[in-house]
């Protein structure tokens, strides 16, 4: 008997042994065939908005360089989180993914008091893919003022009245707007919306006075005459725009600073090698030079790195946006 059960100690031990060598390849064959379907990308914002643009300019270059198309599915609501959340809870096979940005990975967590998803536990970081430019600007009919000194002194001499919009309580806009407002002393009036279209359109209407967003969409109407730049949000003026000074400057703020940011997440659990053939793909599609000038005329400047360095990010900007969160008391159901 116990000759019997050592032979078969031994048998067994040689089986695993040969399975493990002849699944390796195996494996290793797996992996290599992603994608082998599909990939749906989720924009979790309205058409129209930044993330929807960087969408629309990478979506079909990426789905060339992975050999399967890519296709956008928007899925707003909730600043966010409902078309996030589907994909923290979608299967980590690397064909539900999601472009995240400073509101969904960075805002949101620390504002909701019942977010649904902890974007370090429940999503899988795979790169950080563009900074985005912000600019203050306002609706010339209805706010007489040409210089962010003057909107200042008109803000303050009429506290309360002038109104910004936003994409959704918590999003970017709202607290890009709350820290100046905190910053100046003055008082804003909130409007959110539930998308980024239906608010540049009732802006350019003149039903709202003045927003802080993305470069991409509005200079587009300030080119057009509709609107008026009056700063921009990083530390340095823009290239493309040199006229256009910084918040900081302009308003007398040093250190003042409003620029957003976009990434790519999986489900978690992704599979290291999906991971890293997405971080690849993406670093490589954006270093071309086509690729790279449609982003930067929309405002997107190019910031891809590891997925170690993106989820180091994403830890960092809930630290910073907590803070301010706290300090002006920004909270949302």
């Amino acid at each position: 008997m116990k000759l019997l059960s050592k032979l078969a100690r031994r048998w067994f031990s040689a089986g695993a042994l040969t399975a493990g060598l002849l699944g390796a390849p195996f494996a290793s064959s797996a992996a290599d065939a992603y994608p082998s379907q599909p990939i749906r990308l989720i924009v979790p914002f309205s058409p129209g908005g930044a993330v929807d643009v960087y969408a629309r300019i990478v979506a079909p270059a990426l789905g060339k360089e992975l050999g399967q198309s890519v296709v956008v599915d928007n899925r707003p609501g909730a600043s966010g989180i409902i078309g996030t959340e589907t994909v923290a809870r979608s299967a980590p096979d690397g064909y539900t993914l999601v472009l995240g940005n400073i509101a969904t990975l960075g805002i949101n967590p620390v504002i909701y008091k019942n977010n649904p998803f902890d974007p370090l536990k429940q999503l899988t970081p795979i790169t950080k893919t563009v900074a985005v430019n912000y600019v203050l600007v306002v609706n010339p009919g209805k706010v007489p003022v040409h210089s962010v000194a003057e909107l200042v002194a008109y803000a303050k001499a009429h506290p309360g009245t002038l109104t910004y919009g936003s994409s959704g309580t918590g999003s970017m806009q709202q607290m890009a707007a709350a820290l100046f407002e905190s910053k100046t002393g003055i008082k804003l009036l909130h409007v959110p919306y539930k998308g980024t279209g239906a608010l540049l359109g009732d802006l350019v209407a003149g039903h709202i006075d003045m927003i802080f967003a993305d470069q991409g969409t509005m200079m587009q109407q300030v080119k057009a005459g509709k609107l008026v730049a009056l700063a921009v949000g990083g530390s340095r003026r823009v290239a493309e725009y040199p006229d256009i000074p910084t918040i900081a400057e302009a308003a007398q703020l040093p250190g003042f600073e409003v620029v957003a940011w976009q990434g790519l997440a999986g489900p978690p659990g992704l599979a290291p090698d999906v991971v890293e053939k997405l971080n690849h793909a993406i670093a490589k599609l954006q270093s071309d030079p086509g690729i790279r000038d449609k982003l930067l005329e929309a405002g997107l400047v190019p910031d891809a790195g590891s997925p170690a360095a993106f989820r180091d990010y994403i830890g960092a900007e809930l630290q910073k946006w907590g803070k301010v969160a706290a300090d002006l008391g920004i909270k949302a159901d």
